[in-house]
């Protein structure tokens, strides 16, 4: 599942205030530790100077005080006098030592006048304590800025995001149609502004293909029922004039009803191009029955392959309410697909809930039976070329023609072995 905008924008304002924030604690760690480096260390050099200047006066005493204790260590005297922490010491000398509990800052120097060496302990064991108090204390700093930080990231992704969600509502609301309504432009933002511009001319070059297009389906309504109207007319002369042989009636019969197969595939055709419902009744019917007068309509039209369509009906006695029109265009454009690629035979079964066509071929591209088998929009059945070939063509008609009448198309099989297409079919009488 994939994450949400506010959630992203959320995580990176909280890394950035989070990493700021550690930053600062880092920053003030190191400068308190540095102050109390170099004020200790000035203090101890001061203490130093002063107990130098006692030994060239001849006015040293050794000094030991809850906080300090300084020691001179005549030139040539054993260390073993020295308290432990002052002995071996290489000098010049400055370092903090732990001794249990206690926490000394040691420095040493080699002195003249008298020759010797000067060592000063400062017990900063307070002043560390203070120092962890204050490192919880940064903290706990850290962590109140860290929640802080979390609301004020969470609050200000959604302030940010905000008009974008408005902006997506408002185009997830759009509705294709003939007249979509423009999205507002309203915004502080001139991103957005510029967005919901850019949509809204697009909304109106939809809204115009769209009337363009059902512009060019009411003309070609036109241009292809008047060919048909006239075909018509010129058979029923032909039949008044009763001069033709029986043979010749028999032609007659042929081409009127591929006439009023053509007729009915037009107005499906048309009805599909304009996303309405077939005006035609529903009707209850035999499946068997149209799936052999569409395979007899078949062998008539293509002589070579009279023969090649064997019919199993498992369920002869299937009946359903639907539209005789767009099941033989259904079954026509599979079978047509099936004989157009493979030379051997094609099976037409019933089966209990449905339809089952397959041929022996080399099956289906993986782009096609892909698509097919998506929810997708039926357009996307379309080469890499953008073109419709034969076989995308028809597969297109045999997916628009299942959606319209609530059936379910299935690709069972697709491979070298050959292609199976299953219709589960509903409305069952």
């Amino acid at each position: 599942m994939k994450s949400s905008l506010t959630t992203r924008l959320t995580r990176t304002l909280f890394f950035l205030i989070a990493a700021t924030t550690a930053i600062s604690m880092f920053t003030v760690e190191v400068f308190v530790n540095d102050v109390e480096d170099t004020i200790l260390s000035l203090e101890l050099k001061a203490d130093a100077e002063y107990f130098a200047k006692q030994l060239r006066d001849g006015s040293f005493q050794p000094v030991k005080t809850a906080q300090l204790e300084a020691v001179f260590l005549p030139e040539g005297a054993m260390d073993a006098a020295l308290p432990e922490y002052f002995r071996n010491l290489p000098l010049p000398f400055s370092r903090e030592i732990e001794i249990g509990e206690t926490t000394l800052l040691i420095y040493g120097e080699q002195v003249a006048a008298p020759d010797g060496k000067l060592f000063l302990a400062q017990d900063i064991t307070i002043m560390e304590n203070r120092e962890s108090l204050v490192q919880l204390a940064l903290a706990g700093v850290a962590g109140f800025m860290l929640l802080v930080g979390f609301f004020v990231a969470r609050t200000g992704a959604g302030y940010l995001v905000r008009p974008f969600r408005k902006l997506t509502k408002e185009v997830l609301d759009t509705t294709p149609g003939a007249r979509m309504p423009q999205i507002t432009t309203e915004y502080h933002d001139q991103e957005f502004c510029d967005i919901a511009a850019a949509f809204n001319r697009f909304l109106s070059a939809l809204e115009h293909h769209i009337e363009r297009e059902k512009s060019f389906v009411k003309l070609a309504s036109h241009e292809l029922r008047t060919p048909l109207a006239v075909m018509s007319g010129a058979l029923n002369v032909l039949e008044q004039r009763q001069s033709m042989s029986q043979a010749d009636q028999k032609t007659l019969a042929r081409i009127r009803r591929a006439m009023q197969t053509m007729r009915d595939d037009t107005d499906v055709l048309l009805e599909l191009a304009r996303s309405e419902t077939p005006k035609s009744d529903a009707r209850t019917v035999v499946l068997q029955e149209i799936i052999q007068n569409t395979v007899d309509d078949l062998e008539q039209g293509l002589p070579n392959d009279v023969g090649r369509i064997t019919v199993y009906a498992d369920s002869p006695g299937l009946r359903v309410k639907t539209h005789p029109a767009l099941v033989r265009m259904l079954l026509r454009n599979l079978l047509q697909n099936a004989l157009r690629h493979t030379l051997s035979k094609v099976e037409v079964r019933m089966t209990g809930n449905g339809i089952s066509v397959r041929d022996f071929g080399s099956g289906l591209p993986d782009r096609i039976t892909e698509n097919l088998s998506t929810a997708e929009a039926p357009h996307a059945i379309t080469s890499p070329a953008g073109e419709f070939s034969n076989t995308t063509f028809g597969l297109l008609i045999v997916r628009l023609v299942c959606e319209r009448l609530g059936w379910e198309l299935e690709v069972a099989q697709s491979d070298s072995e050959g292609t199976e297409f299953l219709i589960h079919v509903h409305n069952l009488a």
